[in-house]
């Protein structure tokens, strides 16, 4: 399977490449939209500054909402109608804003236990690693799939079919992540 993950030129996308071939797949960087058509999937990283990134994704929102697309961190808060952290408008896919974080401690770095609400094949509760100091707040919603408990719930992981957002970095989180991923690339090749 071919994964097109959309360069936002701001960040290292190296940990994610690597975690995508250990998954099965075959990664390959994607900085225009026509490039998406040699793809069968779309990654939307979770590195970057939300302005930039967010006008970047919006070029791509076509591929993403017609292609199968997994969401990062950044990429999955990209996936809503706007954030604190800058002035770009999201992608809309979502109702909903992210906000800075109530948390213990800002940036909310670390090994968090995610709980799922609504089951899906390819996304077990577990322990995922969180990078992140934005989020989008939990509220009962069938799009939203799971949640990390800080001082108030976030939204973990979003779905729409074939729309996958999570706000945890599957490639930092070891076996888990890399099940999150082999199980996700089996959903979408069916």
């Amino acid at each position: 399977m071919r994964i097109g993950v959309v360069d936002y030129t701001v960040g290292n996308l190296g940990s994610l490449l690597a975690a995508l071939k250990r998954a099965g797949a075959e990664p390959v960087v994607v900085n225009e939209p026509e490039e998406a058509n040699r793809v069968d999937a779309i990654v939307l990283p979770g590195v970057g500054a939300y302005d930039a990134a967010a006008a970047k994704a919006r070029s791509f929102k076509r591929v993403i909402e017609s292609k199968p697309t997994l969401a990062i961190c950044l990429g999955m808060q990209l996936l809503f109608e706007g954030s604190e952290e800058g002035a770009e408008r999201g992608l809309g896919i979502f109702p909903g804003r992210a906000e800075r974080i109530k948390a213990a401690k800002v940036p909310h770095i670390g090994w968090s236990y995610t709980r799922v609400v609504k089951q899906l094949p390819f996304l077990e509760e577990n322990y995922y690693y969180y990078l992140h100091s934005f989020g989008v707040p939990y509220a009962p919603d069938a799009r939203f799939v799971a949640y990390v408990e800080l001082q108030r719930p976030y939204v973990a992981a979003v779905y729409k079919e074939p729309i996958l957002g999570v706000q945890f970095h599957p490639e930092r989180s070891g076996k888990a992540g890399l099940a999150l991923l082999r199980n996700l690339f089996a959903a979408w090749r069916r």
